[in-house]
């Protein structure tokens, strides 16, 4: 087939939904398929070659409505490839790929959709409208497909869980612990997160506050708006001192990232199928996280990891101690999340 996605992220941009369209129309071009990429993504050469895909990066309006008619007639003036079926990844796209006359399926990848149930009646209608002009769904989690239907939609729906390339993320090779210099006897506490509300970044900042007699060094990857805030609370806590910010790091670094740590932990208040519990857990390290969306598919808890109630920042921290004193059950642990 020939096969044209639409996405709203695309590497070297950093994000989830990035590495997921990547990895896939990697794995369609490996298996005979032609993929072309159209990824409105500023910054970023706007015409390339990436692993057998055609990847585009067209200039367009930000807004609505004017990014679904800009992203129409960028299609029709100049988009050569003749695709047989359209893959859309974020709601933005739907309209235009809606008028190519083709089948249309959409992996409605975010739990931020989920924040669209408490909406008003009349943008509800307006979601329904929209997911509406897809032929089939495609969610990485019960929840999300569950949030579908919750809105009307009665089309194919279906739950996909994410994967992880386990030929990347694994156990063995380089990391990055002797580059960070982390004291000896200190165990490494990692959260690969963007710092946004609904990441609970926060709770992991305010779990500090139980964690500061523990030798731990807390490791934060991402960037975000909350990240002042952050700092000024494991200030408060007296564990500034040690935790070391990496800021946004390309996925390619990863596996040398999760490699360092002891321990991973998601705090998020709501989830999907996360890819950065895939990527830890692929190479080989326990997982603390939230009983939220996606993450109980994942973490079988006591197994590969512990799950805690979200919004609550003292079982976070007990967790982490449990398994911060334990380093034979953090291995077997982190046995159990590669097998898994």
């Amino acid at each position: 087939m020939k096969i044209l996605m639409f996405t709203s992220e695309f590497p070297p941009a950093l994000g989830g939904v990035g590495s997921h369209v990547y990895e896939l129309g990697r794995a369609l071009t490996a298996a005979g398929h032609e993929v072309c990429v159209v990824a409105p993504v500023h910054d970023y050469p706007e015409h390339e070659q990436m692993d057998g895909m055609e990847v585009y990066r067209p200039r367009l309006a930000r807004g609505l409505p004017f990014y679904d008619w800009h992203l129409r007639h960028w299609v029709k003036k100049h988009l050569s490839f003749k695709p047989d079926i359209v893959h859309v990844h974020g709601l933005r796209p739907l309209w235009a790929a809606a008028r190519m006359g083709l089948p249309v399926v959409f992996t409605n990848h975010t739990s931020g959709f989920l924040q669209r149930l408490s909406k008003s009646k009349s943008k509800l209608r307006r979601t329904l409208a929209r997911i509406n002009l897809s032929d089939y769904l495609l969610a990485p989690s019960d929840e999300l497909v569950e949030a579908a239907r919750t809105v009307g939609y009665q089309k194919p729906c279906q739950f996909i869980s994410n994967g992880v390339d386990d030929q990347k993320f694994h156990p063995e090779g380089p990391s990055m612990r002797e580059q960070w210099q982390i004291p000896e006897g200190r165990v490494v506490v990692l959260m690969a997160r963007r710092l946004v509300e609904k990441n609970g970044v926060m709770y992991f900042a305010e779990a500090a506050k139980f964690l500061k007699d523990q030798p731990l060094q807390l490791v934060i990857a991402g960037q975000g708006d909350e990240r002042d805030k952050v700092e000024k609370i494991l200030a408060q806590h007296g564990m500034l001192e040690h935790t070391t910010f990496l800021g946004g790091v390309a996925n390619h670094e990863m596996p040398q990232v999760y490699r360092a740590a002891d321990i991973s932990v998601l705090p998020s208040l709501m989830e999907a199928t996360s890819i950065t519990a895939l990527e830890t857990m692929a190479c080989g390290v326990p997982l603390v996280t939230t009983n939220v969306g996606g993450l109980p598919f994942l973490v079988d808890h006591g197994n590969t990891g512990l799950l805690v109630e979200p919004r609550e920042p003292e079982q976070l921290a007990a967790a982490i101690v449990d398994l911060a004193g334990d380093p034979e059950r953090r291995a077997a642990m982190g046995r159990a999340a590669r097998q898994r």
